[in-house]
């Protein structure tokens, strides 16, 4: 009979219980009684209903057509066209999603530490992560399926790292295809793990050309996945949009002369509500989106013309601002969760920095570890060059818990030898290592 700590059935099963526990209590409390905050993917996805289109009122400028990757939305219009307009339906699916994520996250820490214990402790930090949990309890937002989505790809990848077998690339394909389709910031990260799978380990001639076609043939689906919400762009806006027409917008939030690095000002005002006046005068005699975003591209490359050594610090603030606090974070909590997350926050990057700490010091690395950075870095590279809101950086934090779980299980075993050795009329007179069955 397999101990506890072997027991991959029973770690499953209670990340399962807990996340649901604790995402139905959390739903209640602060979810508002299971009132979620409504955000444009479910605007858009009552519009498609009520009005057959996939458009929006945004902002000031007018009816958007292309105003975000249509992923999330798709599937909000898919749950209530079958079951009817009612939250509760998306908060389900929302509970099921994120509880996958911890799932992947136990699968990617057994995969990288072969260690069962160290993977649930990944697995149900992945639960308790107040962001995350938040996240998919008070808000119909898109983070909760791009996030398992960019994770599910994390998990593919590392298989096929080890086992080059047909069924991964096709996975991953279609995981990075509904993953572009949700959240175009995946696919820097997509083209990236499929090239390190491509070239490690290094391949004979013979070898490089069956990969080559699994990678391409992955790439491909990815991109197909993709290509009738690209045409159909074509033939409403007249333009080749792979993703959103927004994207020039949210560079300049993040590189003008009044950005802050984030969506918001220190007191309160957003940044685009500090347009210059020729600006706004553009945009509001301006008729579609696409002059819109050709507006912001304008804008945008004459601050860095204009101000190269601004757009450098700001990028270097930007960049920071991402690994800490902005002074805007917090502005619409109140101050106490504010508090309480960065107390939480500041042990987790202890807990993490301890953890790589022990991985380099026992030589625990390996190549499957490059995803977990490939994907740090390509999200961390995306709002560093844009701006950036605390959420964005809660995609990578489950990084930070695989190898948090690393330090917190290595400090677990020395309490637990040290209770041990004040015990000396116990049975555990031996104990072994704590990390031993990983070295």
């Amino acid at each position: 009979m397999k101990s506890f700590k072997d027991n991959i059935r029973i770690h499953i099963i209670l990340i399962i219980l807990l996340s649901v526990v604790l995402r139905i209590a959390a739903g209640y409390i602060v979810g508002h009684k299971f009132h979620p905050q409504e955000w444009e993917y479910e605007i858009l996805a009552k519009n498609m209903i009520e009005k057959n289109e996939f458009s929006m009122n945004f902002r000031e400028y007018g009816v958007y057509k292309a105003i975000i990757a249509p992923g999330y939305s798709f599937i909000i219009y898919t749950v209530y066209k079958a079951f009817g307009v009612n939250p509760l339906f998306m908060l389900f699916f929302q509970f099921v999603t994120m509880t996958f994520l911890a799932i992947i996250i136990y699968q990617i820490s057994w995969i990288i530490f072969k260690n069962h214990m160290i993977a649930f402790i990944a697995g149900v930090m992945a639960v308790l992560h107040p962001g995350i949990l938040y996240y998919s309890v008070a808000n119909i937002h898109n983070f909760n399926l791009y996030l398992p989505l960019f994770y599910a790809c994390v998990l593919l990848f590392c298989m096929a790292l080890r086992d080059h077998q047909w069924k991964y690339y096709i996975l991953i394909g279609i995981t990075g295809g509904i993953g572009i389709l949700t959240r175009g910031t995946i696919l820097p990260f997509l083209i990236m793990g499929l090239i390190l799978c491509l070239a490690y380990p290094f391949p004979d001639r013979k070898s490089f050309k069956g990969r080559l076609l699994k990678v391409s043939i992955a790439f491909i689906i990815a991109i197909a996945i993709n290509v009738p919400w690209t045409i159909r762009n074509y033939m409403v806006l007249g333009k080749v949009i792979y993703s959103q027409s927004t994207k020039w917008e949210q560079f300049w939030v993040g590189n003008n002369l009044e950005a802050t690095g984030s969506h918001y000002r220190p007191d309160g005002t957003t940044v685009l509500s500090h347009k210059p006046p020729e600006m706004q005068k553009e945009i509001d005699e301006s008729d579609s989106e696409i002059k819109d975003d050709e507006i912001f591209r304008k804008y945008s490359l004459r601050y860095v013309q204009d101000n190269p050594g601004d757009f450098i610090k700001g990028i270097f603030k930007k960049g920071v601002y991402f690994w800490w606090f902005n002074p805007q974070t917090g502005l619409f909590y109140p101050k106490s969760f504010l508090i309480a997350y960065m107390i939480l926050y500041l042990i987790l990057l202890v807990f993490t920095g301890a953890g790589l700490w022990i991985c380099w010091k026992l030589k625990l690395f390996c190549m499957e570890m490059v995803f977990l950075f490939l994907l740090v870095f390509d999200i961390w590279g995306v709002h560093t060059l844009n701006f950036m809101e605390m959420r964005h950086r809660w995609t990578v934090e489950p990084v930070l818990l695989i190898f948090a779980s690393v330090a917190i299980y290595s400090l677990a075993g020395k309490i637990y030898l040290n209770f041990c050795n004040r015990n000396k009329s116990s049975n555990h007179t031996d104990p072994s290592h704590p990390l031993k069955d990983i070295l």
